[in-house]
């Protein structure tokens, strides 16, 4: 009887072709096969549904939009060593949607083990992705949540002693500190009750067709009247090509709004520039899509500390910072199948880009 032990050592015998049985059309990974070119030679119908009928193509231009291959590419590493490979990749599907894949690659072989392209596995983890960090933001937040409401309870117990001493010694001065006191404690319950229960909620946005444009303008001017109090130049810049997009209008005021804010926090906390300002832009990406770019030349964000913004809670206020208003920016995004990012530099400044789709 034949070595069934050394017909699996044998893996030379494997040849370079999707089983045309099916039953591949019926796996819901995403199935492919490469040449040593990078070339897209065979598909499944997960693929196709995906990506649309790619065949011959380079993989790194059908997934990412590239020119060359991408950096760390596992299946270039599969070729090189005739290994699997694992990785996890953000891709763009055919209909601009980003997807965040759990990508396997494997060596594909000819006779006398010559590698003679790869197989590609690819599993859609993106809510997956998307609900473990939710889970880690929210319970961060709430970890941060009672130190930050005894520094409200007690700002609002000192303004109300200072009232009281104000209406005993008919002291206007006195009167008037205090309800400054007051008053400032209570914006930031409001604030925080506000952005705790949008971060706690399964909210669904409620979409409608308006110009992104108009409501960047309304909400900037909520915050002149406070950026000049602090010697701020507060920005802002339209790419008239912005047309109607489809938008939960509440939510994307919500994201400004934490944008905005944050950056003149950044601001007003950073002591080493004399001339500080925040700039809102929006574009019309040449990808159709809608970008939005909040910046600032602030206190920046330490380089280690950046690409745990959205994992994290981070705030650029220190102790006198929840970290919600990230997290309120990361779920709107995320609801709007859209992208954020930051690019910073401690000392220098902060850039939050965010894009979204122009339809959805």
């Amino acid at each position: 009887m034949p070595d069934d032990g050394n017909r699996k050592d044998k893996p030379e015998k494997r040849r370079a072709r999707l089983p045309t049985s099916g039953l591949f059309d019926l796996v819901p990974s995403v199935i492919s096969i490469h040449d040593l070119d990078f070339r897209i030679r065979q598909i499944n119908q997960s693929f196709r549904s995906l990506f649309g009928d790619r065949l011959g193509e380079y993989c790194y231009r059908v997934y990412k939009g590239r020119s060359e291959v991408c950096l760390d590419c596992p299946m270039a590493k599969t070729f090189l060593d005739g290994k699997v490979h694992q990785s996890e990749e953000v891709v763009r599907t055919s209909d601009g949607e980003m997807v965040q894949m759990a990508v396997q690659t494997a060596p594909l072989f000819g006779e006398g083990g010559k590698v003679l392209g790869g197989m590609e596995v690819g599993t859609d983890i993106s809510r997956t992705v998307a609900s473990q960090q939710e889970m880690v933001l929210l319970g961060q937040a709430m970890a941060s949540m009672a130190h930050h409401v005894k520094n409200i309870v007690t700002g609002l117990e000192g303004g109300i002693f200072v009232v009281e001493e104000g209406l005993e010694s008919n002291n206007e001065e006195l009167l008037h500190e205090g309800w400054e006191m007051v008053r400032r404690n209570i914006k930031r319950v409001t604030k925080l009750s506000h952005d705790q229960l949008f971060c706690s909620r399964d909210r669904v946005p409620e979409k409608s067709k308006l110009n992104p444009n108009t409501i960047v303008c309304e909400a900037v001017e909520l915050y002149q009247e406070r950026a000049a109090q602090n010697g701020v130049e507060l920005l802002v810049e339209r790419d008239e090509r912005v047309g109607s997009v489809h938008l939960d209008p509440d939510g994307f005021h919500d994201l400004l709004t934490n944008l905005i804010s944050n950056a003149l926090d950044a601001c007003i906390f950073d002591t080493l520039k004399t001339n500080h300002w925040v700039s809102v832009k929006t574009f019309l990406e040449p990808t159709g899509e809608f970008r939005l770019e909040v910046g600032d030349n602030g206190s920046g964000i330490p380089k280690d500390m950046c690409s745990e913004v959205f994992t994290e809670m981070f705030s650029s206020k220190g102790r006198e910072g929840t970290g919600l208003g990230l997290l309120v920016v990361y779920r709107v995004v995320s609801a709007h199948g859209g992208q954020v990012n930051v690019l910073s530099d401690e000392d220098v400044g902060t850039v939050f880009n965010v894009i979204l789709p122009l339809h959805g």
